[in-house]
């Protein structure tokens, strides 16, 4: 059956040719009806018109022949040079397929390839007039390439392969290209995508503060309108919703109907901070979603990650994860502080007891330590000498943001060998050793990230808001976003510690720097407890005039920030962006007061400073409550706070991190 149409096939193009020779022939008669006529009446060119058509009709017959024969031995051959799976499919293939050359000139399609495309006598068009994303050269280079597109509302997977192994002018250029018809097959899998269980878990993160500041009369009408604004914005996407603690509701959507919800953008956050019955605190939400999972508890085990994301970042927020990616809505309100310090107890506890089955004790920040990590280290060793073991801290002092502090301690007795670097750190680490890690949670943008590779026990003390790089095999965990300061969450501890606490003025110092530079001399970000702290360390013997002195600029300092902020151009509404060509190595202490001097302007409610040092472009970043520059630098790589927070870009270009940081900006705000 499939030799019998081949035949066919070979004949129909044999007549194709024949009728182009006698079209040529009939186009010759004409001439010589033509010349004949011209001699006729004694026309002497009449000839030249006659040799003219003869060598155009030679020509054509030749030169169509020579193609015949070349097209139909092709044809002949045509099953040959398919493999074994595709040998005589070219007749009865199911779905469309078209034969082209490098070109994309066409010269032979089948019957569904015809109905697919409405052709009928399209032989030598160019495949990119009907399929113009088709790239021909994906299967020349590798004939197990396979491309995915929709035509006319089907989908097609694309194969293709290069026919003829000879160097034979036809079949060395001609490509069969095969279309399989996966539509019915896409459609099963959307349907199943779409029923998909997407799981969100929703929790009133700030419960007990709230109930606290309302009236007692007034604390069953407030939940239950907490409790009629998740059910409203559940019924949005056809959801299903069950409280199953006082402050903490499970929610399921299908898939399909959660696109709404993202559409939406999570109004239920705002619906919910607006409502107020007396409440002096506005109630927020935390929403982890998790979706995506290979199975129902996968699913739920995103969603408790995404849980743990959004109250470690401080809560008001959503975030979802799924088995690649994590997305974040909202985190517009800043972290409420939580009055109880049970936690600070329960961990003092914890920590205390590592501590003491720890053959010594390494402390190290982030890189470029400043006050708030190097008074939290100290602070940290303390402890660690107080029940008896030695601590270390890791500083790389060159590009320290507070070497005065360090300065002053290498200056005693007491801890004259408590700084070391990095390498040094290593070669002292044996397998008791204790790793604290403060100020930061980021392995990476610790002193020393080969440390924690090597540590079986680590401990992460932070306040600055979750990121997705966390150090997740820490031993013990004191993450709490709402905190002023790390030196804040230190000085906590140490008062757990320790049955009688007691350390010394310069050892209070430090700690209160820290809390110092956090807060901004105690204007943000600050709370009871952070008062409470600050109260301690004045009793250990704090001298207010000391902590100030380490902040001090020189005369070339405070001209070099005078530069940068008179530089300043303004973006958008409020925001200031400055950049500087300095590359000290405190170039990231001065664009950070850079950025906080750039907020005492009129107007401006945030603030950018960037500099390159080495490869690397800083940036800092500074605001009060109404612009997030957290979330800003968090596309950049970075983090911190609402109010302050920082971004490294590997770049030698200043001004391609300008344009990064712009995107971010107009991302940020198209989003509010």
């Amino acid at each position: 059956m499939s030799e019998s149409r081949e035949k066919k096939r070979i004949t129909l193009v044999s007549k194709v040719f024949d009728s182009r020779v006698l079209s040529a022939w009939t186009l010759l008669l004409l001439i010589l009806i033509a010349t004949i006529t011209e001699v006729a009446t004694e026309k002497s060119y009449g000839w030249i018109i006659v040799a003219i058509g003869i060598v155009y009709v030679l020509y054509v017959v030749s030169n169509t022949t020579k193609r015949r024969k070349e097209l139909v031995s092709f044809l002949e051959d045509f099953d040959v040079c398919l493999n074994d799976t595709e040998r005589g499919s070219a007749i009865h293939y199911p779905s469309p397929m078209v034969i082209l050359d490098l070109s994309g000139k066409i010269y032979w399609y089948n019957e569904k390839f015809s109905e697919h495309f409405n052709l009928s006598d399209k032989i030598g068009i160019l495949i990119q007039d009907l399929l113009p994303e088709l790239q021909i050269t994906k299967f020349v280079e590798n004939e197990d390439n396979e491309l995915e597109m929709t035509v006319k509302d089907r989908f097609f997977k694309v194969n293709g392969r290069v026919l003829g192994k000879s160097k034979d002018s036809v079949r060395n250029r001609l490509v069969v290209l095969f279309f399989t018809d996966k539509t019915d097959e896409m459609n099963i899998a959307r349907v199943r995508e779409n029923e998909r269980v997407v799981e969100c878990i929703v929790e009133i993160d700030n419960y007990a503060e709230v109930l606290k500041e309302t009236p007692d009369a007034n604390h069953g009408i407030l939940m239950g309108e907490i409790d009629k604004k998740v059910n409203d914005w559940v019924q949005k996407g056809d959801g299903v919703c069950r409280k199953y603690e006082k402050d903490k509701y499970i929610i399921y959507f299908s898939q399909e109907n959660f696109v709404k919800i993202e559409e939406d953008k999570f109004s239920v956050l705002d619906e919910v901070r607006l409502i107020n019955f007396e409440n002096k605190i506005p109630a927020t939400l935390s929403i982890g979603v998790g979706k995506m999972g290979k199975n129902l508890a996968e699913t739920d085990r995103f969603a408790d990650s995404a849980m743990d994301m959004a109250l470690g970042r401080g809560g008001d927020q959503v975030v979802i994860k799924d088995n690649q990616t994590l997305n974040f809505f909202g985190a517009k309100s800043r972290e409420v502080e939580k009055k109880t310090k049970v936690k600070s107890r329960v961990v003092a506890q914890g920590l205390a007891s590592f501590i003491g089955s720890s053959s010594k004790v390494i402390v190290m920040g982030h890189k470029g330590a400043d006050m708030d990590s190097i008074g939290a280290s100290i602070g940290v060793v303390k402890a660690a000498k107080v029940l008896g073991k030695t601590g270390y801290v890791v500083v790389n002092r060159t590009v320290s943001n507070a070497k005065p502090l360090v300065e002053q301690f290498e200056n005693t007795e007491e801890y004259k060998d408590s700084f070391i670097t990095a390498e040094q750190a290593l070669d002292m680490y044996d397998s008791k050793t204790l790793v604290v890690v403060v100020d930061t949670h980021r392995a990476v943008m610790t002193e020393c990230p080969e440390l924690l590779e090597h540590a079986s026990r680590v401990v992460v003390i932070d306040h600055h808001r979750k990121s997705e790089d966390f150090i997740e095999d820490a031993v013990l965990v004191y993450h709490e976003a709402f905190e002023s300061s790390t030196c804040e969450m230190v000085t906590e501890i140490i008062q757990y510690i320790m049955e009688e606490p007691k350390i010394s003025r310069m050892e209070a110092e430090a700690l209160y720097a820290g809390i110092f530079m956090d807060t901004k001399g105690f204007t943000v970000k600050t709370g009871i407890r952070t008062f409470e702290a600050a109260s301690f360390l004045k009793k250990m013997g704090v001298d207010t005039s000391n902590v100030r002195r380490l902040f001090r600029k020189s005369l070339e300092e405070h001209a070099r920030s005078t530069d940068i902020i008179n530089s300043a151009e303004v973006y958008g509404e409020g925001i200031a962006i400055s950049t500087t060509e300095y590359d000290g190595p405190d170039v990231r202490l001065v664009i950070a007061q850079s950025a906080d001097e750039l907020l005492d302007i009129m107007g401006i409610e945030a603030s950018f400073v960037l500099a390159q040092k080495d490869g690397i472009v800083y940036i800092s970043g500074r605001s009060f409550d109404k612009i997030n520059v957290h979330v800003i630098l968090e596309k950049l790589g970075g983090g911190g706070h609402i109010t302050m927070a920082g971004a490294q870009i590997k770049s030698d270009s200043i001004e391609e991190a300008l344009v990064l940081l712009k995107n971010a900006i107009d991302e940020y705000v198209n989003q509010q």
